[in-house]
């Protein structure tokens, strides 16, 4: 009960004859390469094709001939109903390595539609219930104007940021957004100058913290930093930088005045709407998807020890049941379990929305399979995988068994049959 991959259909048209066989490629193709396209069995060194990978390429496509069928994977076209994804990858795989003809054209297309995952993690967001409110900040910035001498921030000095720092543990990551940093940036700058700031901003601070961080942050507003890049401009509020203002005169008025929405638009631009708040809420990100693939693995009724779940293991013992040796991969997220109760597969998940992430993570990717004792089965989400030359590589790494939010049942039937009489 495999189900179906619908491959997105690249090329045009319907088939030709071309002498007494019968071409895959679109009518427009120059005659004089037809030779090319229209193949005859034996030939494009099919013959190193094992009879399995053969009966595989055939079954999957309806043609008579494996060469044709590797042509017809490569335009794009649909595959039969109830073609095995993996074993036609595997199948293809096979024979890009054995060298046969129109194997590498077969084997891109047919990653590119294994691996298309419509999921932007961009659409959605998690923990929302952890943003600070606008008014807490409100209430932070008032908390140290009131500590000044004159009841504004105008005249903001290291004793008033002591004391409503003491008063309210929001008060340093407060100001810190005023200058333009988000709690990762300042704690970054702190430590380049010999001062590690806490590791959460509301924990304990010692006066050493936060008069490193004020100065940082005092820089910044009175326009004092010097870039680091000829032609460059030192990195400043966007509602600072733009109208060449500085001082915490000018924060204050911001403060008491308020700022035009296109200020507010004008900061997304520059500061991309929701990204340190995506940044902060990748891990729960990263669960929600174990928890899909488990929530199909559970409608299959495969066994399986996780991380994630309303039995969740410690990663240490799914480390061992995957038979790691050392440190468990922080892909790896579950492990099913035979019918008899012993390990099945590893179950390793990686997100990537674009290339950039997609290339780095296939890199660690591409050498777990061999550190694991049980076959290794890869879940990929995100748009940035289709079109990676790295996603070949992967599919031979795990010997096709690479799947998507797609394609998860296939997975789940996978798991279930390993073990069965």
């Amino acid at each position: 009960m495999a189900v179906e991959l619908s491959w997105t259909r690249a090329a045009t048209n319907s088939n030709t004859k071309c002498g007494d066989s019968l071409c895959s490629i679109p009518v427009q193709c120059p005659r004089q390469i037809r030779q090319n396209a229209c193949m005859t069995d034996g030939s494009g060194n099919s013959g190193a094709l094992s009879p399995h990978d053969r009966a595989t390429l055939l079954a999957a496509t309806g043609r008579s001939d494996p060469i044709d069928a590797l042509h017809w994977i490569a335009e794009g076209r649909p595959l039969l109903g109830g073609a095995d994804v993996s074993s036609v990858l595997r199948a293809v795989v096979a024979a890009a390595d054995a060298g046969v003809r129109g194997a590498v054209s077969a084997l891109r297309a047919a990653v590119r539609a294994a691996l298309h995952s419509t999921l932007d993690t961009s659409a959605d967001l998690v923990s929302t219930d952890t943003i600070v409110p606008p008014h807490r900040y409100q209430a932070a910035l008032a908390n140290v104007a009131r500590r000044t001498t004159t009841g504004s921030l105008s005249h903001i000095s290291s004793a008033a940021v002591l004391a409503a720092q003491a008063a309210d543990p929001l008060v340093i990551e407060a100001l810190g957004l005023v200058a333009g940093l988000s709690w990762r940036d300042l704690q970054a700058r702190s430590q380049a100058r010999g001062v590690p700031l806490p590791t959460e901003s509301d924990s304990t601070w010692n006066p050493s913290q936060v008069l490193s961080a004020f100065k940082i942050i005092d820089d910044i507003v009175c326009g004092r930093v010097e870039p680091q890049l000829a032609g460059a401009v030192a990195a400043r509020p966007v509602e600072l930088l733009l109208d060449g203002a500085t001082g915490w005169s000018e924060i204050e008025k911001l403060r008491t005045g308020g700022v035009s929405y296109g200020t507010l638009l004008a900061q997304r631009d520059v500061g991309s709407a929701w990204s340190a708040h995506r940044n902060r809420s990748n891990n729960e990100i990263s669960k929600l998807m174990v928890k899909r693939v488990l929530a199909t693995l559970d409608e299959a009724d495969v066994g399986y020890w996780s991380t994630e779940g309303d039995a969740r293991v410690a990663k240490v013992l799914l480390g061992a049941n995957a038979g790691v040796q050392g440190r468990p991969p922080g892909q790896l997220s579950v492990v099913t379990r035979r019918k008899d109760g012993t390990a099945g597969y590893a179950v390793l998940i990686a997100i990537a929305r674009d290339g950039g992430t997609a290339r780095k993570t296939a890199a660690t990717l591409l050498q777990l399979p061999q550190k694991l004792n049980v076959p290794a089965v890869l879940v990929l989400f995100g748009t940035g995988w289709a079109d990676r030359g790295e996603s070949d590589d992967l599919v031979r790494a795990y010997n096709g068994r690479v799947y998507t939010e797609h394609t998860l049942t296939d997975l789940a039937f996978l798991a279930a049959s390993v073990g069965s009489a």
